[in-house]
Order: structure tokens, then sequence, then C-alpha cells
């Protein structure tokens, strides 16, 4: 009976959460009448909406298991993943967000390639093919972590086998963007990062003052486990110090998911504004996330089986049953919201960029619109089937080695000719297509855990060969 009432008052958590999304998307439905308004939002969106969408959009379930796992699981000078991080996303607010925003509108451009495609006049359609390809190549991989997340939580916390909980969790995330489009996506992004805000600080501090008595026994229990697991320096040194900087924090200057946010605010003159919410709401999450770490290897003491369970077995542990389910809400709220997004850009990428630019040059704004609608689930079909051979039992890491994967894939292949784009007139055509392809190839071969990292070998082979190929052709 008890067993029964726990799970009851859990399904009652979750369904009251999930159906205030669906009205969300049913309500946006009514609004999204264009291809424009359901892939940027119409360029409508407040400093507020945009600052807490980008930020949502990045984060997924690896805010949740794969940062806390690795904390849990590595020591404290995981924590560079963190300081990486924060670094570039200020300047990416900083440099990128509004000189994109500024030229995608000048070039009536919905996605990135098709910005690309203006920007360096190519007239034959091969830099819509090549980014095309290599995005929605890294957002299957990208896709699939959100949605191993999705079988990993609904595992432990309902006790329903990870091959239907990869289902649900993925049908749960693409009905709302089915509906309503960017619009949906950004609101209900603006509500699950507020409510996954408060569920990331307050889980870990709950912990230290109630179950592991105060900020000072915590300290001391955390002392147990030797200077090397709470080291703030890499094992390396300086050398690998530096490297951990590089290994994700330049990712985002080429994450379109985060870029789409930038490109639909409603002024560019805002961007200011939302930087600094946005990175405030980053370092809050990033140090919750820290804290479910170490507060986890204290608590949960010996080891976990999969460490980025560590959020959910605390939170299963600590408060009751509904209360639970609300919390638990928020690792499925960091999932959809990133999904989500993610999805939209595929979908956006298939219709406008691979499919009508080549079969259906004169197709109306509804056929466009209702394609789009029907692309949302072609990525995400393809990322369940890597997500159900992903034996994630026998890998700690699992989550964070597919975001890893795919963050890197996609800030070396769009990272350098961002960058380029908006601020280098030596780039040509011929040079854009040349770097686009040598970092991709590059991302896609690279040892994912090499003593230099892919985000250091990809941006140096983009950038060397985008600017040597345009330099070579100029002449």
């Amino acid at each position: 009976y008890k067993g029964s009432f726990m799970f009851d008052a859990m399904i009652a958590a979750f369904s009251i959460y999930f159906t205030l999304l669906l009205f969300i998307g049913i309500y946006f439905y009514t609004k999204t009448k264009n291809q424009s308004d359901f892939s940027l939002g119409n360029r409508s969106l407040n400093y507020w909406l945009t600052a807490i969408a980008a930020q949502a959009s990045d984060m997924s379930d690896w805010l949740f298991m794969a940062l806390p796992g690795a904390i849990y699981f590595l020591g404290f000078s995981e924590i560079w993943i963190a300081i990486s991080l924060s670094v570039f996303m200020f300047l990416t607010w900083q440099y990128i967000a509004p000189a994109l925003r500024k030229q995608t509108e000048q070039y009536n451009a919905l996605t990135l390639s098709s910005f690309f495609e203006k920007k360096f006049q190519d007239r034959s359609n091969i830099i819509k093919m090549i980014s095309g390809f290599f995005c929605l190549y890294f957002f299957t991989f990208y896709i699939a972590a959100g949605i191993v997340g999705f079988g990993k939580a609904f595992e432990i916390i309902f006790e329903i086998p990870y091959q239907q909980g990869i289902v649900i969790g993925l049908a749960i995330s693409t009905i709302y963007t089915l509906l309503g489009g960017l619009l949906a996506v950004t609101w209900s992004n603006l509500l699950q990062g507020t409510f996954l805000l408060f569920c990331i600080l307050f889980v870990p501090l709950f912990a230290i003052m109630t179950k592991l008595n105060g900020c000072m026994q915590f300290h001391q229990n955390l002392q147990l486990f030797g200077s090397n697991y709470l080291s703030f320096w890499p094992a390396g040194g300086m050398f690998a110090t530096f490297m951990a900087i590089l290994k994700w924090g330049p990712g985002y200057f080429g994450q379109p998911h985060i870029l789409i946010n930038f490109m639909s605010i409603n002024n560019p003159e805002h961007i200011s504004k939302a930087k600094w919410v946005g990175l405030t709401w980053q370092f809050l999450v990033l140090s919750g996330a820290v804290l479910v770490g170490l507060a986890g290897k204290v608590m949960l003491f010996p080891e976990l089986a999969s460490p980025e369970l560590v959020f959910v077995v605390m939170v299963k542990q600590m408060f009751t049953p509904f209360l639970a389910g609300l919390i638990l809400c928020s690792v499925l709220a960091a999932t959809v919201s990133t999904i989500n997004v993610q999805s939209l850009i595929c979908a956006s990428l298939i219709t406008q960029d691979l499919y009508f630019p080549f079969f259906h040059k004169s197709s109306s704004e509804q056929t466009q619109l209702l394609f789009t609608r029907l692309a949302i689930f072609i990525v995400p079909c393809f990322s369940l089937f890597i997500a159900k051979n992903i034996n994630y039992m026998s890998d700690p890491q699992a989550i964070m080695n597919l975001v890893l994967y795919a963050w890197s894939g996609l800030g070396v292949t769009f990272g350098p000719l961002v960058m380029l784009s908006l601020y280098s007139k030596h780039l040509n055509r011929y040079g854009a297509i040349a770097g686009l392809t040598a970092g991709g190839l590059t991302a896609i071969f690279w040892p994912l855990h090499g003593t230099i990292p892919v985000m250091v070998a990809g941006y140096a082979f983009n950038l060397l060969t985008a600017l040597g190929v345009s330099k070579i052709t100029n002449r």
C-alpha cells in the first residue's frame, strides 16, 4: 500500500507539471501563423525570455546528471567545466549575440546555415548542405543524451524499464514543440528555467543543513575523501588546466540551439540586459550542480553504481513522494527544454535548408509550416535508436560522453565560422566550405578523451583551413 501511495503521489506531481506544459503548447499553437513565427517567434522575444531560454536550452539533463556525476565520480577538479562554460558564455553574450542578431535580420536568415549562405553569396547551396549534414549528425547524438537521461530517470523514479522510459520521455518532449514552435519552447523554458534554478539550489542546501549536520560537518566529512578528490587543480598541472578550460567553453560560439535565442530577441539593444540575467542564472545553477555532486558524495557513500543518478537518489531519499515528484520534474524540465529547441532547429534545417530550396521552392507558408511540424520527429527518431543501444550501466558517464561528443562537434564545426562571418573580411565562400568540412570531420574522428581536446584540434583545423583557402582563392 505504501509503495502504491508513493507511486501515485509522484505520478500526480508529474501529471500536474506536464499538463501545464501542454497548455503552453496549445496556447501558442493559436499564435503561430507562419514559418517565421514557428522558427524564430517572429523576433519578438523580450530580454527575460531570451536570457533564460538561451541558458535553459543549454543545460539539459547534463546539469542534473552529468555534471554532478562528474564531481561525485572524479572529484572537485571537474569544476573547471563550470568555470570554462561561465567564461565563454560571457564572451558569447558580449561579442557573438549582438552582431548575430543584427546580421541575421539584415540578411533575413532564419537559420545559421541560411545566414552563412547569404553572407557568402553561395548560390550553389553547398554551404547549406554541408552545414545541414553536420548539424543534423551532431544533434542526433545531443538529443540521444537527453533521451538516455529520460530513461535513467524514469527507471529509478517509477521503476519503468529503460527501453520504455526513453520512448515516454521523447513523446512528452516533442508534443508542445510540435504545437507551438519557438514561442512555446521559450515560454516553457522561462518556466522550466526558473523552476530548475530553485531545485538545483534547494536540494543540496537542504541536504547539507538537515542531513549532513551543517556546513562545518559537511566540510569535515569531505576531507575524508582525501586531497586528490578535493584538489582544485587537475592532475596534469597547468597544461591540463588550460586544456580543461578549452575542452568545453569555446563550443558556445557554434551551438545553433543557443544562438537561435539571440537571433529571436525583439530588440538588439536589450541583449546587454539579457546578458546579466542569463549569466547570473548560469552561475547559480552551475554552483548548485557542483554542490549536488559534493553533497551526494558524503550522503550516498559508498559509491553509486551510476554516479549520474546522484541528484535523483538524493531527492528520493530526502522528500515525501509528492514533493520528490515535483522536484524531479526539474530533471525532466532541463532535458525537455534542450530537446525541444534542438528538435525545432533540426526541423527548420530539414525544411528550410535541405528540402524546400531544392524540391518545392514555391511552397506556401502554410505548407512549409505543416512540413516543419512533421519534421520535428525525424531526428529524434534516429536519436532514439542510439539511446536504445546505449549500455549506460557499463558507462558511468554515458550522458557526459554523448553531450561532449555532440557539443564539441557543433562547436568546432560552426564556432569558427560564426566568429569569422561576423568579424572578418578575409573569409570567402570557398574558405567557409573548407572550414566547415575540416571542423566537422575533425570532430567526428578525433579521440574524445585524448590529451588534446576535440575543441582545440577542431578549432585549429577549421580556422587554419578556412583562412588559408580564402587567401589562396582570393588571389
